[in-house]
C-alpha cells in the first residue's frame, strides 16, 4: 500500500500509511487524522482504480492541489507528487509496480573467501563522489536521462525514513532503469565489520540462484571507496572454480560503495547476463552516484529516527516527572488523611476520624479520575457508540459528584432538554468529559457563592445535542484561552494535572463533535459541546468531487 509522507504543516515529519481504498484526508478522518486548521474536516479522499491511486476532492474550504495544480474531480497520482491541501504539503510515496523478484536473504548470497573470484575480474574504477558523476560521458541525452534518474531517486527516497523500505526502493529504480539481471545490496553492522545482505532480487524465476561475488572485488570497494567493473568473467581462466560464473554466464557486473561521511557502510551489486551488454565507465559512474545517495539517504534517514527517538523521550520523561508530580501531592494527601483516621480512632475522637475520611475518600476520586485521563489520553480509539438518552449520562455523572459539591458548598443546577432525542455516544468517554468539566467548575468557583449549571438541548436545523457546563467562577484570561485544551498546561498549580480538559477535547473530537469555550474575567465560564444526532453516512464519492472545468 502506499505511504504519504508530510513534509510541510503543523504535522510535519508524521508518515501514514494508505490501508484501504477509499480513505479520507481530513481534520475529523480516522484514517489521516490532520491539525491543520486550514484543512476541511472532510478535505479529500484517496481512491484506487484498477491498481492506480487517485485523488478527490471533497468540496475542501482551500481546495487540494496536486504539483500545483488545483483538482476538480479526481486526478491520478504517481510516486513523488506532492499533496497541498491548506498549508500542509505531502508527499505521495506512491507503490512502485513490484520489480524483480526477492530473494531469500540468508541464503541466496554468498561471499567467495576461497580466491575463485579474484581482482583480474576489475576493469574499470569510480571514485565514489567524482564530481564527474554525471557530465562525464560525451552523449547530452545520456548525461540528461543520468541526471533525470538521480533525480527520481533523490525525490523518491529523501522522504522515506525506514531503512528497509529505503534500500527496496533504491533497488527498484535500479531495475527500472539498467539493464540487471540479479542485484542485492549489504550493510554493514553497526557493532560488525562482517556486511550483511539487505536486500537479493532478480529480474525473473531464470535468473535465480545463489548469487557469488569475490571478496577480494568486495574488500576493494570497500577499502578504496570506489566503484568496480567486472566483465568478461567467463573468459579468465582463474575464474573456472567459480560456479556462479559458469551456472549463470555473467558477462558484466557492478559493485560500489554505499558511503556515509567518509566511510563506506556497504555495497550495491548488480550483474547482467546479457551476452551483448557490458556494463559501460558511464554506467558505472551512475551506479556510484547511486550509491552515494543511497548512503546519505541512510544517514537521513537514521538522523530523523535519532531525532523522533529522542523527542519520544524527552516527552516520556517529561509526562513521567509532571505526572508523578501529581501523584506525589495526592499521596501525600492520602497520607496526612489515614494519619487523621489512625489518630481519631486511637483518641476516640470520631468528628477527627470523620474529616480524615472525608479526605481520604475525596483523593481516591483524584487519582481514580487521573487514571481515567491517563488511560483516555494515551491511545487513539474508536468510539464504542451506543444510542443513549444525554440527560441519563448527566444524571449519572451529577449523582457522583453530588457529595463533592455539598461538600463546598456549591449549587450543581440541571437543566435538561427532556425532548432531547437519543444520540449515538461512548456513554463512558462522554461520563468522563461531563466528570471532567464540572470537577474543573468546581475548582473554578467559591465556596458558598458558587453556581455550576449543566445544560442540553437539541439544535434542530443542526441536528446536533448540545452539552453546556457553566459556572461563576472567576472566569480566564482572554491570552490563556488558547492553551487551555493543551495537555500539561494547567493553571492550578499542584492542584491539576492538565490533562482534564485535554481529554475533553481528544474524547469530543473521537464522537466527531465540537468543544466551545467562552469567558469573561469576574463573571465565569462556559464549555459548550456539540455533537452530531445521527451516525454520519459513509460519504458517495460521486457526489463529492468538485466542480468541473
Amino acid at each position: 500500500m502506499p505511504t504519504l509522507y508530510v513534509l510541510q504543516g503543523p504535522d510535519k515529519g508524521r508518515t501514514y500509511e494508505v490501508l484501504h481504498s477509499p480513505t479520507m484526508i481530513g481534520r475529523e478522518s480516522h484514517d489521516l487524522p490532520l491539525t491543520d486548521n486550514t484543512i476541511s474536516r472532510h478535505h479529500a479522499e484517496l481512491l484506487q482504480e484498477s491498481g492506480t491511486w487517485f485523488i478527490r476532492d471533497l468540496n475542501s474550504a482551500n481546495g487540494t492541489y496536486v504539483n500545483g495544480v488545483k483538482v476538480f474531480k479526481s486526478l491520478a497520482l504517481k510516486q513523488g507528487d506532492q499533496i497541498r491541501c491548506g498549508t500542509t504539503l505531502i508527499v505521495f510515496g506512491g507503490i512502485r509496480k513490484n520489480t524483480g523478484i526477492p530473494g531469500e536473504l540468508g541464503s541466496s548470497l554468498r561471499i567467495d573467501e576461497d580466491g575463485n573470484l579474484v581482482e583480474s575480474a576489475i576493469m574499470a574504477t569510480a571514485p565514489s563522489m567524482d564530481d564527474s558523476v554525471i557530465i562525464a560521458g560525451p552523449e547530452t541525452s545520456s548525461a540528461v536521462g543520468n541526471l533525470r534518474l538521480l533525480y527520481e531517486l533523490s525525490t523518491a527516497i529523501s522522504s522515506i525514513f525506514d531503512q528497509q523500505q529505503l534500500l527496496e526502493e533504491v533497488v527498484d529504480i535500479i531495475f527500472d532503469n539498467l539493464p540487471a539481471d540479479r542485484g542485492f545490496i549489504m550493510l554493514r553492522q553497526e557493532d560488525q565489520q562482517e556486511l550483511v545482505p539487505a536486500v537479493v532480487r532478480y529480474r525473473s524465476k531464470d535468473h535465480s540462484g545463489k548469487i557469488t561475488i569475490s571478496h577480494t572485488i568486495v574488500n576493494h570497494v570497500m577499502n578504496n571507496q570506489e566503484g568496480v567493473i567486472c566483465s568478461n568473467a567467463m573468459r579468465d581462466p582463474r575464474f573456472t572454480k567459480g560456479k556462479s560464473v559458469h551456472d549463470y554466464a555473467i558477462h558484466s557486473a557492478l559493485c560500489v560503495p554505499i558511503t556515509v561521511r567518509d566511510r563506506n557502510i556497504g555495497v550495491i551489486y548488480i550483474d547482467t547476463t546479457v551476452a551483448t551488454h557490458t556494463y559501460s565507465a558511464e554506467q558505472l559512474r551512475l551506479v556510484t552516484a547511486i550509491g552515494f545517495q543511497t548512503g546519505l539517504a541512510l544517514e537521513h534517514a537514521r538522523l530523523y529516527q535519532a531525532g523522533v527517538q529522542a523527542e519520544r523521550l524527552a516527552a516520556a520523561g517529561e509526562t513521567v516527572a509532571y505526572l508523578s508530580h501529581g501523584i506525589k501531592n495526592i499521596l501525600q494527601s492520602l497520607q496526612s488523611a489515614v494519619d487523621m483516621v489512625q489518630l481519631g480512632l486511637s483518641r476516640n475522637k470520631l468528628d477527627v476520624a470523620k474529616k480524615g475520611w472525608t479526605i481520604l475518600s475525596r483523593n481516591m476520586t483524584r487519582i481514580q479520575n487521573l487514571v481515567l485521563n491517563m488511560l483516555a489520553f494515551s491511545k487513539v480509539r474508536k468510539p464504542k457508540l451506543v444510542m443513549i438518552q444525554l440527560n441519563q449520562i448527566v444524571n449519572d455523572a451529577q449523582e457522583m459528584l453530588t457529595g463533592q459539591a455539598e461538600e463546598k458548598r456549591v449549587a450543581l443546577v440541571p437543566d435538561l432538554d427532556d425532548s432531547l432525542p437519543s444520540i449515538p455516544v461512548d456513554p463512558d468517554g462522554m461520563q468522563q468529559v461531563i466528570l471532567n468539566l464540572v470537577l474543573n467548575a468546581l475548582d473554578a468557583v467559591k465556596p458558598d457563592v458558587g453556581i455550576i449549571t449543566v445544560k442540553t438541548h437539541f439544535d434542530s436545523q443542526a441536528h446536533e445535542a448540545v452539552l453546556m457546563v457553566g459556572d461563576n467562577g472567576a472566569g480566564i484570561e482572554k491570552e490563556r484561552l488558547s492553551a487551555i485544551f493543551r495537555a500539561f498546561d494547567s493553571s492550578k498549580g499542584q492542584g491539576g494535572t492538565g490533562l482534564g480538559l485535554a481529554v475533553v477535547k481528544k474524547i469530543i473530537e473521537e464522537h466527531e463533535g465540537k468543544v466551545e469555550v467562552t469567558s469573561n474575567i469576574g463573571e465565569g465560564t462556559t464549555f459548550t459541546i456539540r455533537i452530531p444526532t445521527a451516525v454520519k453516512p459513509v460519504l458517495d464519492s460521486g457526489g463529492t468531487a468538485g466542480p468541473a472545468n
